[in-house]
């Protein structure tokens, strides 16, 4: 096998590591996937990708927290696949994602390649037990060996450079979609004018719905939107956060006006929203990981692709990618007060619109594509594969 790739989560979860797999097995290499289970099956690998799905997903948003005895069955059994598939397949390169799945994968120079891709910052956790910091240490000194480290955001591959001594500073990826040619068509229109809203303004929210991406402060900032205006979100979001939006709507005079379209495969998800008028993505600085995002969250290149004009957070690297490029503008996401007036004067200006959609359009066709993004670490695999066969 040319390269596994190991991810402690479902594949579907996180796009820049579907996206990965699939430009792999593209480029020609014989590609492995290791995975958990949990999420429908959503998207077709192409046929030449094996996969193998260990165990079932813990979904945190539905379902309690796993007794300590089966999260301990259920790292084992983790453990237990990871070696038996590079006991078996011989990669040349092993792909892992996070400390999750880094924490299995030593560096062995004699055997393969290793390469960590880092979603995010692996950073300590209230409350948490020996176990993770024990994780972290081992992630930091494998990281150290590993022939090419790669994160989504350069700030975050700064700062783990600094926090694991690595010497060279990570790869950066950012969390683009793959290229979208054309805009797909939109059934949102339509469900709209179902449920009598016909030409209503809608401001769109698209991805897992948490209590760090602002959805709070967009409802509260509803006070100041049009009167004919919807918040639409498009992700999975636990009940007492849906709870909390439409007590938070409410007091904004507006509880009537929410509406959630809950998780759907990610090509539906994205043409849904590809029928709004405006995306926000309002990151909420709460951790190094979320002050930290400019190249990591998703619905900003999305966003983008789609050809929508956003409403984003300003941090670090931020306002480069979308305010000075013309495809949006940056608030103060803690602001509703702020996001209210920001929403109000996009809703009402069709031709400021339309000028940040052409840009965001021609710079995800440009630049901001997964294909793009993710050509150099493409290369150095296929250049690892090729040296490692010609020694074979």
């Amino acid at each position: 096998m040319d390269i596994l790739a190991i991810l402690r989560a479902p594949l579907e979860n996180y796009p820049p590591s579907l996206n990965q797999v699939a430009l792999l097995a593209k480029a020609g290499l014989q590609v492995g996937v290791l995975d958990l289970s949990g999420t429908p099956a959503s998207v077709d690998l192409a046929p030449s990708i094996s996969r193998w799905r260990v165990h079932r997903a813990w979904n945190s948003k539905t379902e309690p927290l796993p007794s300590f005895v089966r999260r301990w069955a259920n790292w084992l059994k983790f453990a237990r696949a990871v070696h038996s598939r590079i006991q078996v397949h011989c990669p040349r390169v092993v792909l892992a994602y996070d400390i999750l799945a880094g924490v299995f994968v030593k560096p062995r120079p004699a055997r393969h390649r290793t390469v960590y891709h880092f979603h995010e910052l692996p950073d300590p956790e209230a409350g948490e037990g020996l176990g993770p910091r024990l994780g972290r240490a081992r992630a930091a000194r494998f990281s150290r060996a590993a022939d090419l480290v790669v994160f989504s955001d350069a700030w975050r591959a700064q700062c783990y450079q600094q926090d694991a001594r690595l010497v060279k500073q990570p790869t950066v990826v950012m969390n683009c979609p793959m290229r979208m040619d054309t805009v797909p068509p939109s059934p949102l229109g339509e469900l709209l004018a179902e449920q009598g809203k016909r030409g209503w303004k809608t401001v769109c929210y698209l991805g897992s719905v948490g209590w760090n991406q602002g959805v709070l402060q967009a409802a509260a900032s509803m006070l100041s939107w049009p009167a004919k205006s919807l918040f639409v979100l498009i992700g999975p979001c636990s009940a007492e956060i849906k709870q909390r939006l439409h007590q938070v709507a409410a007091e904004a005079g507006a509880a009537d006006r929410l509406l959630f379209l809950g998780c759907r495969p990610h090509r539906e998800a994205l043409a849904l929203a590809a029928g709004a008028d405006l995306g926000i993505a309002l990151i909420q600085p709460t951790t190094r990981n979320w002050l930290y995002s400019a190249g990591a969250i998703n619905k900003r290149f999305e966003y983008m692709a789609l050809g929508l004009p956003q409403l984003t957070n300003a941090g670090p690297g931020v306002a480069e990618i979308v305010q000075e490029r013309g495809c949006g503008l940056c608030v103060d996401a803690r602001s509703p007060e702020a996001i209210g007036r920001d929403v109000c004067a996009l809703l009402n200006s069709h031709t400021g619109r339309q000028d940040m959609a052409r840009n965001s359009r021609r710079l995800h066709l440009d630049q901001f594509h997964y294909e793009r993004q993710f050509e150099p670490v493409l290369g150095w695999i296929k250049t690892a594969v090729a040296a490692s066969t010609r020694r074979e």
